[in-house]
This record gives C-alpha cells, sequence and structure tokens, in this order.
C-alpha cells in the first residue's frame, strides 16, 4: 500500500503522526506536571521565606522583652522617690481597709498632701498665692470614696489626681525658676508645672503657672464595698473581703504601657 504513495506524501503522513504524539505528550504529561512542580517549588519558596522570618521574630521577641525590663528598671526609682508611702501614721495611704476607715485616712492623707504641697511651694523662697487640694468630707459616701477620690476602678489603678490650677509666687527670676524646677523632685508625689508667665520689673517678678499633683496609691489587696441597709445607708462591718476589679499597683511588675501601671514618668514628671 505504501508503495503507491509518493515519498513526500509518506513524509507528510509521518510528520502528522509524530506531531499527534508529541502534542498528546505536551498536553497530557510534560504541561500538568510542569504546573505542579511549578505549585510546589514557589511552595516550597514561601516555606523558606516563612522560616527565614523566625530569626527576625525571636530577635524582636527578645527586644521586646528587654524593652520591658529597662522600662521597668527605669519606673521603679520613680515609684521609689514619687508615690506615697502605705503607712498612715507618716503621710502615707493604705486603701486595704473598710470603707468607713478608708473614709477618715484620706481627709488625713489630704491633709498630708496640703502639708507636703506647702512646704514645697516655698522652695526659691519665694513668696506664694498657694492652691488648695481637694478632699472628703463626712457626708461623702464611703462606699463612693475610691471611685471619687482614688478613680478607682475607673483607671485600672487607684490614683489621686490634684488639678490645683493657678500659682501665684514674687521673688526674683532666679528664685521663681527655682520654684517652678523643684516640682520635678517632689517627694512622694508626680508634679506638672507649666505655663509659666513672668510680670512686673526686675528684680521682684510675680510669675503665674498652672500646677497638678498625681499620686500613685500601691496596694497589696482591697476590701468590698460595705453593705447597703434599708434606709440608704451603708451599714459598719469590714465588708466583703479582698477584691475589686483588676489592675497592677505602681511598683509591681508592668502590664500594658507601662510598668507599675501608670503612664510614663517622662509624660507626667516633665515641666
Amino acid at each position: 500500500m505504501f508503495r503507491s504513495l509518493y515519498p513526500r506524501t509518506i513524509w507528510l503522513i509521518f510528520l502528522s503522526l509524530s506531531a499527534i504524539i508529541l502534542s498528546l505528550g505536551v498536553f497530557k504529561f510534560w504541561l500538568p506536571v510542569q504546573e505542579e512542580t511549578t505549585f510546589y517549588v514557589n511552595h516550597a519558596n514561601k516555606l523558606y521565606e516563612e522560616g527565614n522570618k523566625l530569626g527576625q521574630a525571636v530577635k524582636k521577641r527578645n527586644a521586646a522583652i528587654e524593652a520591658v525590663k529597662s522600662a521597668e528598671a527605669a519606673w521603679l526609682p520613680i515609684v521609689a522617690a514619687h508615690t506615697p508611702s502605705q503607712v498612715t501614721s507618716n503621710g502615707g495611704m493604705n486603701i486595704n481597709v473598710n470603707q468607713l476607715q478608708l473614709l477618715l485616712d484620706t481627709k488625713r492623707f489630704r491633709n498630708s498632701i496640703q502639708t507636703a504641697l506647702n512646704n514645697h511651694l516655698k522652695i526659691g523662697g519665694v513668696k506664694v498665692i498657694g492652691p488648695r487640694v481637694a478632699g472628703v468630707s463626712d457626708q461623702d459616701e464611703p462606699n463612693a470614696v475610691l471611685a471619687s477620690y482614688y478613680n478607682y476602678p475607673g483607671v485600672p489603678f487607684p490614683v489621686v489626681i490634684q488639678d490645683l490650677g493657678q500659682v501665684t509666687v514674687t521673688g526674683t527670676y532666679d528664685q521663681i525658676m527655682k520654684n517652678v524646677r523643684a516640682w520635678d523632685n517632689f517627694p512622694r508625689y508626680l508634679a506638672v508645672a507649666h505655663g509659666l508667665q513672668l510680670q512686673g520689673t526686675a528684680p521682684t517678678l510675680t510669675g503665674t503657672y498652672n500646677l497638678s499633683i498625681v499620686g500613685y496609691i500601691r496596694y497589696d489587696g482591697m476590701f468590698g464595698a460595705l453593705p447597703v441597709t434599708s434606709g440608704g445607708g451603708t451599714g459598719g462591718g469590714t465588708g466583703g473581703g479582698f477584691g475589686g476589679p483588676g489592675g497592677s499597683a505602681p511598683g509591681g511588675r508592668p502590664s500594658g504601657p507601662l510598668p507599675g501601671g501608670g503612664p510614663s514618668a517622662a509624660g507626667v514628671a516633665g515641666n
């Protein structure tokens, strides 16, 4: 049969069959294998990339741990120098008492803040028209003292915030500047003095500035609320034991943006 065909015809038949076989091999076997191979190669490359990130992640984690430790180490001296003690007889404050006792101790604590403020205002030898520290009275509800005076649990940790408004001092320029700068070292509290304005003619000048005081309260426990009587008042007793919402006492291990549960010392104690 093939003898009757021209050689050219036989050659074309051979090429056609070869093309069919080649196409079958390419589209049925080679291309699918190539696609699958490419997929696995790309997947392997992605895995290698993620694996290479592990070392960077470990470095970032270790750096974060060191940053927390450094922040804690920097915060602890602030706690030691700028937080009230827990000894109430020495001008400090202990909130781990029942609410009736807390109300009485808070009145004494307010007086100790006022005394410390008055003493510090005299630094520099200036004459001062001093502000008055806010306090509590016998008419205040004992169960509300933690919230109203210590801002707890509105803030995750008990803190006294005294926005004292404007302070007016009279003296020489050096005396006034010494008085203002001294608030950076206000014992047991963090103080912010800002907005200083000077008036008058040298050597005697009058300076005015705004003053705020922040006192972080250390604590190792907290009493529950006093029971409320049918008449709406609070009854006697020591409350329901230790409890209350969470929060970290200043001086403890840091949790959140800053060790001790408070804002940064630079942001609060700055002048």
